[in-house]
């Protein structure tokens, strides 16, 4: 074996393993669902012991990217590794942000362009009809936050992790010269109402749900950042019958967030309107209508 290979290395032999076995498995089409190679073929093609390929393994298993079926071979958890190719294509357009810099596992960035997306969510019909709108607390989501609060629009937004419930903004009585404040993350816990699980339903019917995402398919797949939270949330609301199925759900990315392979992956919910910095998905057809989409059934919290 070539165990020796490591040994002037200044990282350990499995960290490198590791490393080049990530990237064999970020190579692969995302629509490739087959198991990896044996372990004898990836010793061989690593020119490591079975021990060392199999420490290497065991780490990717629990951060989540592998997944090792006793019989069936390991196997590469789908949604992690769009995670990773989109995190890699967001580098180039996404902007810092002060509290987690470019960790883009801790947060799903604003980017450049997301204006121009923004501008194509306030023209739809069903945000221009919505009184009452969900909308998460993504920094890609910031700018319609605040165009929500301008339209004098009720918006509930979750606080980071649910650490302390969500807060709703009242666009129609909140002072003009502090919209732009309330809509930031920072700041909208001073103007907002801090609502318990128990208090929602003074916030009433939520009528449109605006996010973010780490990257969204063309077939309307909401993939999260692995957090779940979009998906905590809904149970709430639609456990207290303040959101159903029937309701319009738009999210907004960058084009680099687009994924056009169908991913087999659990997700949050089903998307009706992907807005991009270039252009505006209809995910269920050309018509505006919600009652054209796939059968509510399939829209699921997992």
């Amino acid at each position: 074996m070539g165990e020796r290979r490591g040994r002037a290395a200044e990282q350990p032999l499995y960290a490198r393993v590791r490393h080049e076995l990530t990237q064999l498995v970020l190579s692969r089409s995302l629509d490739d669902t087959s198991a990896l190679p044996t372990e004898p073929r990836l010793m061989e093609m690593f020119d490591v012991s079975r021990g060392t390929l199999r420490r290497a393994i065991d780490d990717l298993v629990r951060e989540g990217l592998l997944s090792a079926e006793q019989g069936r071979g390991t196997f590469v958890d789908q949604e992690e590794r769009v995670r990773r190719v989109v995190w890699e294509r967001l580098k180039h357009v996404a902007i810092p942000d002060s509290r987690f810099d470019r960790d883009l596992r801790e947060f799903v960035p604003d980017f450049f362009g997301s204006d121009d997306a923004a501008r194509r969510v306030t023209s739809l019909e069903e945000w221009k009809t919505a009184s009452r709108v969900f909308c998460a607390p993504d920094n890609s989501v910031e700018s319609l936050r605040y165009e929500a609060l301008v339209a004098g629009k009720s918006v509930l937004v979750p606080t980071y992790g649910l650490r302390r419930g969500f807060v709703h903004l009242d666009g129609a009585v909140l002072s003009k010269s502090d919209l732009r404040h309330a809509a930031s993350l920072d700041g909208m816990e001073s103007y907002g109402t801090t609502l318990g699980p128990g208090d929602l339903r003074r916030f009433g019917t939520v009528e449109l749900i605006v996010t973010g995402a780490t990257a969204a398919t063309t077939d309307g797949r909401h993939i999260g950042g692995g957090q779940r939270y979009l998906a905590l949330e809904w149970a709430m609301l639609e456990q207290l019958g303040l959101v159903s199925a029937d309701v319009p759900v738009v999210a907004l990315v960058h084009e680099c967030q687009l994924v056009d392979e169908v991913v087999e992956a659990d997700h949050d919910c089903l998307i009706d309107f992907i807005a991009t910095n270039s252009r505006m998905i209809n995910v269920w057809g050309s018509s505006p209508s919600v009652n054209n989409k796939v059968p509510h059934t399939l829209r699921r919290i997992v």
